[in-house]
């Protein structure tokens, strides 16, 4: 189904972000989420979504306000195997088929 078959209301809801592993507690875990669904909007283009610019948006946020050694991992298909701080793990869907893995190490 190309892009431009998709429904209205199917599209609406591929908006909402997708939170499918978290360790991250209480209202940090909405401030992480905002995070990642503002940066991806914000380098967002009719040609689609400049990952890496997101991504380094995303961990540069991170970093300044939560202290360093965060890491995102952006991308339209990857596993992970990692090992990460405790309470600093995220991995979410947004726009659909954007998957994002965030964690502190």
């Amino acid at each position: 189904m190309a892009a431009k078959d998709i429904p209205a209301d199917l599209k609406k809801q591929m908006q909402r972000s997708l939170v499918k592993h978290t360790d991250i507690a209480g209202d940090t875990r909405g401030e992480v989420v905002d995070l990642i669904v503002g940066a991806i909007d914000k380098h967002a283009t009719p040609e689609g979504v400049n990952l890496e610019a997101a991504a380094q948006l995303i961990k540069d946020s991170l970093d300044k306000q939560y202290g360093l050694a965060w890491h995102c991992v952006i991308g339209k298909g990857f596993s992970y195997d990692i090992t990460a701080q405790n309470g600093s793990l995220m991995h979410c869907f947004y726009q659909g088929d954007i998957a994002v893995l965030v964690f502190k190490c």
